[in-house]
């Protein structure tokens, strides 16, 4: 089974890490969650970027990484699944990956339409997720999203 990781700014004292764990096990059989970092400072892209970048090529090919750093769904930034190196990353389209992959072109990325998906506070427990799972049970980006090519590049 593939590795789920978990990379957030929600820090530890309180229920969001452990609700996002009890999803991922409510929805998979067993599954293997690795904490990268939920101490990212909030909303910082960059640094979330520096952290997972040089942690990532160290998990298995197959990987999925799950990025809950400034993860609300906006016009600008929709939810994205990402597949480049071997691995898939799920996050909003703030620049996340970009600055992550700097010299490398993704595979393949897709805009998340999950069907009966409902606005939510809380993206990274009831969007991601689900992604999550769908891509553990060997499901197709094409069936969670449309092709999506305005890959958001880091600005200063």
């Amino acid at each position: 089974m593939a590795i789920i990781t978990l990379t957030t700014d929600f820090g530890t004292k309180d229920h969001f890490v452990s609700a996002i764990k009890g999803a991922i096990h409510s929805e998979l059989d067993s599954p293997t969650i690795v904490d990268i970092s939920h101490e990212i400072s909030p909303f910082n892209i960059q640094e979330c970027a520096y952290i997972l970048k040089n942690a990532y090529t160290h998990f298995p090919k197959g990987s999925i990484h799950i990025v809950g750093v400034d993860g609300e769904k906006t016009p600008e930034t929709p939810h994205i699944v990402v597949f480049v190196d071997g691995h898939y990353f799920i996050s909003a389209n703030t620049g996340v990956v970009h600055l992550i992959c700097t010299s490398i072109k993704p595979d393949k990325v897709v805009s998340i339409q999950l069907p009966q998906s409902k606005e939510t506070a809380f993206p990274t427990l009831d969007v991601f997720v689900k992604v999550a799972s769908h891509i553990v049970r060997g499901g197709s980006l094409d069936v969670i999203g449309k092709p999506f090519s305005d890959l958001k590049e880091w600005m200063k």
